[in-house]
């Protein structure tokens, strides 16, 4: 290979790697360095993409073999991760994605990342909490899903029948309890489930949990100040039925109120928040920052 062309291609690699280290850069410094008193957290981030940029240039510029070594020092972490704690690279898809969207096609003004710095770390944390195949779990899920709703219901609904019967038991003995002082703790569910109180994002976890440990496919979205679970109850043109089983099981709660879902492809996600009296009830906020699915 001529001298020129392998240099023209080293000089070109150290570029790319110069460029696409910024951004999980960016995302690094944003969780482990707390914006200034009450700064934005749009600018806070942006100084952390400006200072990621900055760094990766004086790192070129002081030794091309180091910006590498830190690039491979990255996709190290994230190769350990996935093979030892079951963590993936969608994460920072999913973050990449979500903010995106947020920026340019949400008609008002939402702030991605308050009060989440970096949702990644905050999706790996969710995932780790889970708790599906625990036996313990299994064992709750399965007596409370059949603790409301006699067999007839079962037979005209279904799985939803079982679904709904846990979101019944679950949101009617929550107490909602704050974290500890200065803390973000998540509950896993083998705590949570005696307990039943906690905060949102125990609530999440252990609805979603229950609801996996039946057989049923469930996911956590993360809204500006807020967390919660959706239940994937059918196909979309399945609506009209499962509006018409919401409205059955839960007549008085519902009245006239209206069943919130969200769509992914053609698959229907309802609501199983404790904000709300019923599966499908209001959206608490309306605003998706992220959404943690897990693995059938």
């Amino acid at each position: 290979m001529p001298k020129f062309i392998h240099h023209n291609l080293v000089n070109f690699a150290v570029r790319f790697i110069q460029i696409i280290i910024v951004f999980p850069m960016a995302v690094l410094l944003s969780f482990y360095i707390p914006p200034y008193n009450s700064m934005d957290y749009e600018l806070h981030f942006l100084l952390c993409l400006m200072l990621a940029a900055a760094a990766s240039v004086i790192v070129t510029r002081f030794s091309r073999k180091l910006i590498v070594l830190m690039f491979v020092g990255i996709l190290g972490m994230f190769a350990f991760n996935s093979a030892f704690k079951n963590q993936t690279f969608d994460g920072i898809y999913d973050d990449y994605n979500a903010m995106l969207v947020n920026m340019t096609s949400n008609p008002h003004k939402v702030s991605y990342f308050k009060p989440v710095r970096g949702t990644y770390f905050q999706n790996q944390r969710v995932k780790s909490a889970m708790q599906a195949t625990h036996p313990k779990v299994r064992a709750f899920a399965v007596e409370n899903s059949t603790r409301y709703f006699h067999d007839e219901y079962y037979r005209k609904f279904g799985k939803l029948t079982r679904y709904f019967s846990l979101f019944k038991h679950i949101r009617l003995n929550w107490r909602y309890v704050n974290d500890p002082l200065g803390m973000d703790y998540y509950s896993p569910p083998t705590e949570s489930m005696q307990l039943l109180a906690g905060d949102c994002d125990d609530y999440a976890i252990l609805m979603a949990s229950s609801v996996m440990a039946i057989g049923g496919e469930a996911r956590v979205v993360i809204s500006p100040n807020h967390m919660y679970t959706e239940v994937k109850l059918g196909h979309v043109d399945e609506l009209d039925k499962i509006s018409y089983a919401v409205r059955t099981l839960f007549p008085d709660e519902v009245a006239g109120g209206k069943i919130h879902f969200h769509e992914t492809g053609e698959d229907l996600w309802i609501n199983f928040d404790y904000t709300a009296p019923y599966p499908g009830g209001p959206f608490l906020e309306p605003e998706l920052y992220s959404v943690i699915s897990f693995e059938r």
